[in-house]
């Protein structure tokens, strides 16, 4: 296997960090023992933007803090979870067209304190993201529904994405981040406050309308949002393992070449997702029976591609989410949209079939999934 640094050709200098507090960034720096040469370009826009919106957090924290720590929730989120590449984006934008959803959206990430302020700027703004995710051909959209975490890594320093920010101490991150190993309870509140208060901010923006949430790293977090919403919802969406170690092997590679502040091997690289997979879904399965029955929704990501308005209408029936008729026009409309749309085609040899049955045993037979070949 190849030792040698990650390569590609381009290194935007463009950081989805940018939002970040300047005394967040340098306390993540030093707790992630720096920032190699090749990517000091990364940090310094990171440091010169993060100086930058620093009046915009201030005027944001002064003029939307109480109102957003009042924020009720009156409905319970609704967590859509499951391994990356496990088809979470995809059912994620299919149930974000259900209007009486609010989701978090790219823009919300950016700056989670402070995006408010700066609505007049977001369209110039969108000028700067690339047309394209890196790991597959889905459009990138300043107002698309986006992930959590990508939030809760300017807010915080654990986070999953900074394993991508920094993969030289992705191991800690990793156990800190989604298993809170090593964190103190006080740590632990803190995420728990933060990830509180971004949900309300995302609810605040969009007139209280019930929250819809895509974030892998919560797949091994039921416990601990069981304790801040104990009548939330779980949707767990499920792909061939096969595919879903191909898929993230190419996710991380190509996301470092993007984000990465840290140089990182193929070889650490493919160890992190090998192990990360078993932790993340031993600890899943361990956490899913504390979930009432009929809060919870399992999917398999090869039916609802084959059936979506089936599975979408199991889901609501299962979760008891009212109005589905509301919605079905503006799903049909996506899915409609979606048929030019082409997943990556892996080439799936021996090997791969071999590493993965050694590995990933224990979700092929949970899941029944044959081999590819």
């Amino acid at each position: 296997m190849n030792k040698q640094p990650v390569q590609k050709q381009k290194h935007p200098i463009q950081h989805p960090l940018f939002g970040i507090s300047t005394r967040q960034w340098i306390a993540l720096v030093k707790q992630n023992k720096g920032i190699d040469q090749r990517f000091l370009h990364r940090a310094l826009f990171i440091t010169m933007t993060s100086l930058c919106t620093a009046p915009v957090r201030l005027v944001f924290k002064i003029k939307y803090n109480k109102k957003i720590n009042r924020q009720n929730l009156q409905h319970p989120p609704i967590f859509i979870i499951g391994h990356w590449r496990s088809g979470t984006t995809y059912l994620h934008e299919l149930l974000s067209r259900d209007p009486q959803f609010c989701t978090t959206c790219l823009w919300d990430t950016l700056l989670p304190e402070g995006g408010v302020l700066l609505q007049p700027l977001k369209r110039f703004l969108g000028w700067f993201l690339p047309s394209e995710r890196p790991m597959d051909a889905i459009r990138v959209d300043i107002d698309g529904p986006y992930e959590d975490e990508a939030g809760l890594a300017v807010l915080l320093p654990w986070s999953f994405f900074h394993c991508l920010h920094f993969p030289r101490n992705a191991e800690e991150q990793y156990s800190q981040s989604i298993h809170f190993q090593g964190l103190s309870s006080e740590q632990k509140n803190q995420w728990k406050e933060a990830y509180m208060t971004f949900i309300k901010m995302v609810v605040f923006s969009n007139k209280g309308k019930q929250f819809l949430s895509k974030n892998p790293p919560n797949t091994a977090r039921i416990s601990t949002l069981l304790e801040m919403f104990p009548d939330a919802r779980f949707i767990h969406i499920y792909r061939s393992p096969y595919l879903v170690y191909l898929s993230t092997q190419k996710m991380r590679l190509r996301v470092l070449d993007k984000l990465a502040l840290q140089e990182a091997s193929e070889e650490t690289i493919e160890t992190q997702v090998i192990q990360n997979y078993i932790r993340l879904m031993n600890s899943f399965f361990e956490q899913q029976p504390l979930i009432p029955t009929d809060h919870f929704v399992e999917v398999r990501y090869e039916e609802l591609t084959r059936d979506p308005i089936g599975q979408i209408t199991r889901i609501y029936e299962t979760l008891k989410l009212p109005d589905l008729d509301n919605a079905l026009p503006e799903m049909k409309k996506y899915l409609s949209e979606q048929k030019e749309y082409k997943t990556n085609v892996y080439a799936m040899d021996e090997k791969i079939v071999d590493h993965v049955d050694r590995h990933w045993k224990f979700t092929l037979d949970r899941w029944r999934y044959p081999p590819p070949m």
